[in-house]
């Protein structure tokens, strides 16, 4: 990544996790010039990049200020992080209630995701997160039986305080080394709308993700369904290659 946008994913990470709270003053751009031993300009950029994602604002005689806090949709690595810097997967003011936790076929994308055949005995473990009272997302991960057989609360309705991933890492010894991501717009089936509170027809963003281990081979499989117009990602890329 170039540097600018490393110095992007590490304040946007703070950001999400909590850390930098609406209002909060981020760190100076010399501060961050000498921190990362970079040019004021590449500090500059990195800045444009969250200010375009409006989660900071620059005001005058304070520098830049992180917005009150907008709807944030947060992939599986981002809360994968948080739980190793934290010990706990969801930031202040937000939980998930465990709807399903099961063991049941695997539909053919997910056994595409897990590298397993169709059909095969998986454990699918289904969650609504909400912040306040207001349900932000619903996911479904994925495991294999094996993964499942040693690490037995995923069969449990009940929250895993520091998130599947962290704790399947901590049962089994893989460790997560690489995620993939898959983002779609579409609309969102019956069962969707009643567990996000929405009325029909409403739009909401897909997202399906895979956690590989240090091997290369598939540690969960996950799909998560946000309401559309929360914040996920911005990517900026060259258009001239």
């Amino acid at each position: 990544m170039p540097k600018y946008d490393q110095i992007a994913a590490d304040l946007r990470g703070r950001i999400v996790r909590g850390e930098l709270a609406a209002g909060d003053a981020l760190p100076s751009e010399r501060e961050l010039t000498e921190h990362w031993g970079v040019a004021r300009a590449t500090v500059v950029r990195a800045l444009d990049v969250l200010r375009q994602e409006d989660l900071i604002e620059t005001r005058q005689g304070l520098g830049s200020i992180v917005r009150e806090r907008l709807p944030l949709a947060r992939t599986a690595g981002e809360r994968y992080a948080t739980s190793v810097a934290t010990g706990a997967i969801y930031t202040a003011g937000e939980y998930a209630e465990i709807v399903a936790a099961e063991k049941a076929p695997a539909p053919d994308d997910v056994a595409a995701g897990l590298d397993i055949d169709p059909d095969a005995p998986a454990v699918r473990r289904q969650r609504v997160t909400f912040e306040g009272d207001t349900p932000v997302a619903t996911s479904v991960s994925w495991f294999t039986a094996d993964v499942a057989q040693a690490a037995p609360r995923l069969l449990q309705r009940e929250r895993i305080r520091e998130g599947t991933t962290r704790y399947v890492e901590r049962q089994t010894g893989r460790t997560p080394h690489t995620g993939r991501d898959w983002w779609a717009p579409r609309l969102a089936t019956d069962e969707e709308l009643t567990l996000l509170r929405l009325d029909g027809p409403a739009a909401v963003a897909e997202t399906r993700h895979v956690t590989y281990d240090a091997a290369g081979r598939a540690l969960a499989y996950e799909v998560g369904v946000s309401p559309a117009g929360r914040w996920s990602r911005t990517d900026e890329y060259p258009m001239n290659r």
